[in-house]
């Protein structure tokens, strides 16, 4: 690849981060993250639909033992990072090396995706958790089913959602999470009418690596989500939501991981109630790494996610949540996803949230 071209790559990927920093930007969630109900907070005073990416968006499963060899760096032309990144063995022994934040705007960007390391000792992958915010680059897909039981809307009824996510890296520093909403359904205030099922708000998030090490890895992620959906479904909502996430092993078997942001709707006039907000969240995990197909890459975990409304004529009832969540392997890199979200404060969209997903690593 020329000079000239490699430049160009190199700016454009800059422009974006820029653009994204300085964007006052809001979302249903980002495309990764929490839960059904903070987004409900966010985009309107009723259960909203899935999370702009119903979840977390999970990850792969062990990436190499302990001790695993930095890889030298690496450049290459565009199209052949992106091919190499999206097809080839991403996941063989050698093939990671650290970045830093120090060479955010001059490494990684021509070079293709890799795997990390299981954290400090090869005992927590880096895998996605359904209701927690990512913090980690994936190449996977998913398929989400939701429930809600509401309290708040007792006219509408339950909630019930599917999603389709997929996360494609392009290079070590660039990635794209696509959330798909195949379904949502509520009930509606005519009771003729009853419930209604339709397609929900397309979401895309543009994925930035800032840094990874074998212990840590942080994201800024640009969630914008577009209004496919109607406004019966509590759907029909532009917004964006530039948000920085991390996931780290302090030490042992155990994995933090969380998401700061900020929440803002692009057609407030279109879309009554929805109100920019400080969105995020913190989980805490365990992991239980075995031989064994049936608990292999087994992890126990604790979510808690928060949306705090700033608009000045919006109640200003902040809704946090928590619950808990599970993951394992099943068979040949298909992985099982549980989670349930309580809230706790504020004007609560639901008694609780439940959801499960299949997870594939490619």
């Amino acid at each position: 690849m020329s000079g000239s071209l490699v430049n160009l790559v190199r700016v454009v990927g800059i422009a974006m981060a820029v653009l994204a920093l300085g964007v006052s930007a809001r979302a249903q969630e980002p495309i990764l993250a929490a839960s059904p109900d903070l987004a409900s907070l966010v985009d309107d005073g009723e259960p909203s639909t899935q999370p702009l990416v119903s979840q977390p968006l999970p990850s792969a499963r062990f990436f190499g033992p302990p001790g695993t060899p930095a890889a030298a760096r690496t450049e290459m032309g565009l199209i052949d990072t992106i091919t190499e990144s999206l097809f080839d063995d991403v996941y063989a022994e050698g093939t990671w090396r650290p970045l830093s934040l120090s060479t955010f705007f001059s490494d990684g960007w021509l070079s293709p995706w890799a795997g990390a390391p299981a954290g400090r000792e090869g005992l927590t992958p880096r895998h996605g958790w359904l209701g927690a915010f990512d913090g980690v680059f994936y190449r996977l897909f998913l398929v989400t089913a939701g429930y809600s039981n509401s309290i708040n809307a007792p006219s509408k009824g339950n909630r019930y959602f599917g999603n389709y996510t997929i996360f494609l890296p392009f290079s070590r520093r660039f990635e794209i999470a696509v959330n798909v909403p195949f379904i949502v359904t509520n009930g509606t205030t005519n009771p003729a009418r009853g419930y209604t099922s339709q397609f929900g708000d397309l979401a895309v998030a543009p994925r930035f690596l800032l840094s990874e090490t074998a212990a840590t890895s942080q994201v800024f992620a640009l969630g914008i989500r577009t209004p496919t959906g109607t406004t019966t479904t509590g759907n029909g909502i532009m917004s964006l939501v530039p948000a920085y996430e991390f996931w780290t092993n302090p030490g042992g078997a155990w994995v933090v991981r969380g998401s700061t942001g900020v929440s803002v709707p692009l057609n407030k006039n279109h879309a009554p109630g929805a109100q920019t907000a400080f969105v995020g969240g913190v989980a805490v995990g365990r992991y239980f790494t075995s031989h064994d197909a049936l608990l292999g890459d087994l992890v126990f975990y604790l979510d808690t996610n928060y949306a705090v409304p700033l608009d000045g004529g919006a109640s200003r009832n902040t809704l946090f949540s928590l619950g808990p969540g599970t993951r394992f392997h099943i068979a040949n890199n298909w992985f099982f996803l549980h989670e349930w979200e309580f809230p706790v404060t504020g004007n609560r969209p639901s008694t609780y949230t439940t959801q499960f997903a299949l997870l594939k690593v490619f």
